[in-house]
């Protein structure tokens, strides 16, 4: 028991960040049996890691495996430190074995090791792209937490995700509870989990300004490897949203010593482009070099922000090919990521409110149980983009709320889905955390009689 005791502290000071403190309580452990030696060796790559001697650090796990046997725990960070240097073949199959071997050894796991694992394989598999299974494993996570602390550590990235891929009514109630947690009851690294959750999701709900005020009053104690997760992560979210970065922001970003390929590429993106030139070249050469998820990221942000038919065109295709191998739920999340690039120049949409449909391409879809669709749709033929103030107001006589913003956000979502079932269009109407607006090339008129004689659907 005492070993145990002494483990926990030791744990406790590398979650605090005290990493010499962390060596010398491992100098004074006496360890007994084989499983003590594996804990030792398992903390000092610990201990590595967190020094940044990542190569250091998987050269200790391997060692720690090969010696003293498999572990979850240990094949699990083993797995960070091959992801940290890229080494994607290694990090892909050791993934694999570890989705397994938590699948076979559940019931024999211990809460803590099972949570932990289940919350780092979910994060695993969004890096590959694999969302609905990221969830999944989220979800798994808090279903099998039994303290308040694994509770949230499995929150916080479930949040992240819906913040990230799925912003629908869900992430209102997740923002709740997680912006009345108290930061002096969580440790250091939770704290900064806590912090990029909440800065992805008042991005989404309420807006830049909001959201870059968490990055600008981050604690100059928080490392710089997460401060610049949590930078780029919230450009790349303002130029989704076809925003500018403040300059506060570009200033912060350009102090940075080191940029890894993926935040290198985001700060060309800021930058800007030379004219006549293209980033595909650049973006091929990122495939063998980043996961998927972030790879697919890089091209659906370089393709929305692309003015070029031809070049949206091949960066579409390249997308579509990549998440082809995915599940059908996964396909659909990354294909929200993306305006659609090829479509005619001129998508032409006749409206009835009489009739309460719409007519695409020749094809009717009716509107007649969506009334909030319809109002939307009338409001855009006389302007093609409004504030979501406005929207929110004609849609409800109310003023913003985040609960108002997530019913404008899901409503506009499942008119566009009726829509692309229905003719195959994705995403006629678009919305962010500012303006509700056409897609550039939809073009809105009122119907005559001729609508009566279109193909119903």
């Amino acid at each position: 028991m005492r070993f145990g005791r002494e483990i926990e502290q030791l744990n406790l000071e590398i979650l605090q960040g005290n990493l010499d403190q962390a060596e010398s309580l491992l100098q004074l452990l006496k360890p007994e049996s084989n499983a003590e030696h594996r804990t030792i060796a398992h903390f000092k790559g610990i201990i590595f890691f967190q020094r940044g001697e990542v190569t250091r650090a998987k050269t200790q796990f391997e060692f720690a495996l090969q010696t003293f046997g498999e572990n979850v725990n240990l094949l699990r960070d083993l797995i960070v430190c091959q992801y940290h240097l890229q080494d994607m073949i290694s990090f892909r199959s050791n993934l694999a074995r570890l989705e397994q071997q938590l699948n076979e050894k559940q019931d024999h796991l211990s809460p803590r090791s099972l949570i932990e694992c289940e919350v780092m394989v979910g994060k695993f598999l969004e890096e590959e792209a694999r969302l609905l299974p990221a969830i999944e494993f989220y979800n798994r996570a808090l279903s099998h937490a039994i303290t308040a602390a694994h509770k949230l550590r499995a929150l916080i990235q479930k949040a992240r995700w819906h913040a990230l891929y799925e912003p629908g009514l869900e992430l209102s109630q997740l923002y709740r509870e997680l912006i009345s947690v108290p930061r002096a009851n969580i440790t250091k690294d939770m704290a900064i989990e806590l912090e990029h959750s909440l800065m992805l999701m008042e991005l989404r709900l309420i807006g830049a300004d909001h959201a870059s005020l968490r990055l600008l009053n981050l604690d100059d104690s928080v490392p710089e490897i997460d401060r610049r997760l949590l930078y780029f992560d919230f450009i790349e979210g303002v130029l989704l949203q076809e925003r500018g970065v403040s300059q506060a922001v570009l200033e912060k970003m350009n102090s940075f010593k080191t940029l890894d390929p993926y935040e290198q590429f985001i700060e060309k993106l800021v930058k800007g482009i030379p004219e006549g030139q293209t980033y595909i070249a650049e973006l091929s050469v990122l495939s063998s070099q980043l996961p998927w998820a972030s790879y697919l990221r890089l091209l659906c942000l370089a393709a929305n922000l692309e003015t070029r038919a031809s070049v949206r065109v091949e960066l579409n295709r390249k997308i579509q090919l990549i998440v082809r191998a995915l599940d059908p739920k996964s396909q659909e999340l990354w294909g929200q990521r993306l305006k659609e690039a090829l479509q005619a120049p001129e998508i032409r949409v006749e409206y009835s409110s009489k009739r309460r449909s719409v007519a695409i391409q020749g094809r009717q879809v009716d509107l007649a149980k969506k009334k909030m669709g319809m109002q939307l749709l009338n409001a855009l033929t006389h302007k093609t983009e409004m504030s979501v103030d406005d929207a929110i107001t004609l849609l409800w006589q109310s003023s913003f709320s985040p609960e108002h913003y997530h019913r404008l956000r899901m409503g506009i979502h499942r008119l566009n889905v009726l829509i692309y079932k229905a003719t195959g269009l994705g995403k006629i109407i678009e919305v962010d955390s500012q303006h509700v607006r056409l897609r550039p090339e939809v073009k809105i008129t009122e119907a005559d009689d001729s609508f009566a004689n279109l193909i119903s659907i």
